[in-house]
């Protein structure tokens, strides 16, 4: 799959380091104001944690602190982001973590025996995220919990704008490289993310805008799901 280095025009080791400045930024506490909300509160004391598309495994990390009885897995296709969240100090139980496309192969997980998804700014990448959303499904107890935290579509004078302010770019690379990001980004609506997460068979429990780029969407298997041919 296309990743957001050869998106974005930036080497591995570049986003690697720029996923790990901005972690508080995107993990702050909005987000764990919502989690603590609309998540803690249906996860057990030892939950079986994915978060697909860890990058360099800081949310796992923060994870583990909150359950340090988790049993969590990381997967990321950027080998160096593997390579720099095998390095962090982990207290609790280390997250087992693997270099893995989810868009060619299937998750090593048994059906029905994860209590917790999370997906950070990846799925907008992927050609097709139906048959993705299908596979999350699989894995999920039939009470667990899909978080997906994604951009939405903004206007292109707000992005530019934005990109100016918050990325340190000069306004050459800015102009450049949101031009190019732009459709990628901005490709849905929150209404699109919400059709795509019932069309696989997901009801949303909740949803916030944590920041003006992106959404949370906090959802659970729906029981009566009969399938539409996405896996």
């Amino acid at each position: 799959m296309a990743t957001h280095q050869t998106l974005s025009g930036v080497s591995d080791e570049e986003f690697v380091q720029r996923i790990a400045s901005t972690h508080p930024e995107r993990f702050g506490a909005n987000f764990w104001a919502v989690f603590e909300a609309h998540i803690a509160p249906a996860l057990p004391s030892d939950p079986v944690i994915i978060d697909l598309g860890c990058g360099p495994g800081l949310l796992l990390r923060d994870l583990g602190i909150r359950y340090p009885q988790a049993r969590l897995y990381g997967y990321d296709v950027t080998p160096a982001m593997i390579a720099y969240a095998q390095e962090l100090p982990i207290s609790g139980n280390k997250p087992a973590l693997a270099v893995l496309d989810v868009a060619t192969a299937p998750l090593p997980h048994e059906p029905g025996t994860v209590d917790l998804v999370t997906m950070n700014s990846v799925l907008h990448v992927l050609d097709e995220p139906l048959p993705v959303l299908a596979e999350i499904r699989r894995v999920l107890a039939p009470q667990g919990i899909f978080l997906l935290h994604d951009w939405i579509r903004m206007p292109l004078q707000a992005y530019l704008a934005w990109r100016l302010e918050r990325q340190g770019e000069g306004p050459e690379v800015c102009r450049q490289r949101g031009f190019r990001l732009f459709p990628v980004h901005c490709k849905y609506t929150a209404e699109d993310w919400q059709w795509l997460l019932n069309e696989a068979g997901f009801a949303i429990r909740s949803q916030a805008a944590l920041r003006p780029t992106h959404r949370v969407f906090v959802a659970t298997p729906t029981p009566s799901y009969a399938g539409r041919g996405w896996a």
